[in-house]
């Protein structure tokens, strides 16, 4: 383990082999793949960072937006984009 500024790492060597493969170790693969096989690598500084990749539940936003808008145009598609646009531009 490595402490740097208070928040505690851990710290794993691990060999490269000749395609660029690496191992990820065993027990973070089971905490956080949790059965998906996808992680989410960044590079930042230097650094490379790998993340499980999350699945997103986007119905945690339906009937979460509020406009100010006749809920007429709400029956046809045109219409309401229209009205929204129409709300977006500065007056």
């Amino acid at each position: 383990m490595i402490s740097i500024n208070g928040e505690v790492f851990v710290a794993t060597v691990r060999q490269v082999d000749d395609q660029g493969r690496v191992a990820l170790p065993s027990d973070w693969r089971s905490r956080q793949l949790k059965g998906n096989r996808e992680v989410v690598m960044t590079e930042r500084d230097g650094a490379l960072i790998i993340r499980a990749r999350q699945k997103v539940d986007l119905t945690k936003f339906f009937d979460s937006v509020e406009v100010d808008v006749d809920p007429l145009a709400f029956k046809d598609y045109k219409t309401l984009k229209q009205a929204l646009l129409k709300q977006s531009r500065p007056v």
